[in-house]
C-alpha cells in the first residue's frame, strides 16, 4: 500500500551506545577483520554481514564508510587498541614505521603496541573488544527492519543530490548512509528510483522529492514494479499531492522483490 505524505524535515544523525549480543554476526566480522593484514577493502569484501551493515556491496565504498565510523570513536585507549589490531594509523600509534611482520600479523602488531603503552596483550585484547562493540553500535543492522527515507533535491529539472536515512525503531537511531551529489550539469531524467538490499526487511519506505526551484511539475506519481522495464511503463502508479513544493510517498512493509520510484511530468 502506498500512502502520500507531506514533507518531513529536520532529520538529524545521532549515534546510540548499545551493549551488543556477543553472537552478533556483524560484531564477529569486525573481530575477524583484525586478523592477518587487518582492514583492507579485499578482506572487508569477504565479511558479508559487515558489508550489509555498511549498506553497500562496493568494497571500496565499504572501506571508506568503515573508516569514517572508526573515526567517530573517541581517541580512547580501547579505540587506539582496535586501530592497531586493524592495522590503522600504525606509524602514529607505534611511534615509528611498522615492520613487515607488524603489517601482516595481528599478534605482532599487538605485541609491539604493548611495549608502547606498557600493557600486556590480554589487556589490549579486551580494550580492542570493547572498541569493536562501540564501533558495531554505530552501524545499521545487517537485517535492517526500520524505516528507510530517500530524499531527492531537484533544481530546475536537475536532481542535485539524494540523501538516504535509516531509522531503527528499536534504538531510535537515525543514520544518513548515503549523501549522493550529482556532478553533472545536464538535466536529469524525471524520476527517483530505489531498491533496498535483499537481506533487509524494512517496516516502511519513504520516497520524497523536494523541488527547490520553480516550476514544480504538474503531475507526480509513486510507482511500483517488479523490474526496471515494468517501472518504465509504470502500470502501477499513484498520483501524489504537492505540499510546500515537495511530495512524499510512504510504502508500508515494502517487498524485497519490488522496485519503487517517484516519476514526474511537467
Amino acid at each position: 500500500m502506498i500512502e502520500a505524505h507531506s514533507a518531513e524535515r529536520n532529520f538529524t544523525t545521532q549515534f546510540v551506545d548499545i551493549k551488543l549480543d556477543m553472537n552478533d554476526p556483524v560484531l564477529a566480522d569486525i573481530r575477524k577483520l583484525r586478523e592477518g593484514r587487518g582492514l583492507t577493502s579485499g578482506r572487508l569484501k569477504q565479511r558479508g554481514a559487515l558489508m550489509s551493515a555498511l549498506g553497500t556491496s562496493d568494497p571500496q565504498v565499504a572501506l571508506e564508510r568503515f573508516t569514517d565510523v572508526l573515526g567517530v570513536l573517541d581517541d580512547t585507549p580501547w579505540a587506539r587498541a582496535l586501530k592497531v589490531d586493524l592495522g590503522c594509523e600504525l606509524k602514529r600509534l607505534l611511534e615509528r614505521a611498522p615492520v613487515p611482520d607488524e603489517i601482516r600479523l595481528l599478534g605482532q602488531r599487538r605485541a609491539s603496541y604493548s611495549l608502547v603503552v606498557q600493557k600486556d596483550v590480554k589487556t589490549l585484547g579486551r580494550w580492542s573488544d570493547r572498541a569493536a562493540e562501540d564501533l558495531r553500535a554505530q552501524l545499521i543492522d545487517d537485517t535492517f527492519s526500520g524505516t528507510i527515507t530517500v530524499i531527492a533535491a531537484v533544481d530546475e529539472g536537475r536532481i542535485a543530490g539524494v540523501t538516504t536515512i535509516l531509522e531503527d525503531p528499536k534504538t531510535g537511531k537515525r543514520k544518513e548512509t548515503d549523501e549522493w551529489e550529482n556532478t553533472s550539469l545536464e538535466v536529469s531524467l524525471p524520476c527517483l528510483i530505489y531498491g533496498f538490499p535483499r537481506d533487509w526487511k524494512p517496516s516502511s519506505l519513504r520516497l520524497a522529492v523536494a523541488f527547490r526551484r520553480a516550476p514544480v511539475p504538474e503531475r507526480i506519481w509513486a510507482v511500483v514494479a517488479a523490474t526496471f522495464f515494468d517501472l518504465a511503463c509504470a502500470t502501477e502508479r499513484h498520483e501524489l499531492p504537492v505540499q510546500d513544493n515537495m511530495v512524499m510517498a510512504r510504502i508500508d512493509e515494502p517487498r524485497r522483490d519490488r522496485l519503487y520510484g517517484v516519476f514526474w511530468r511537467d
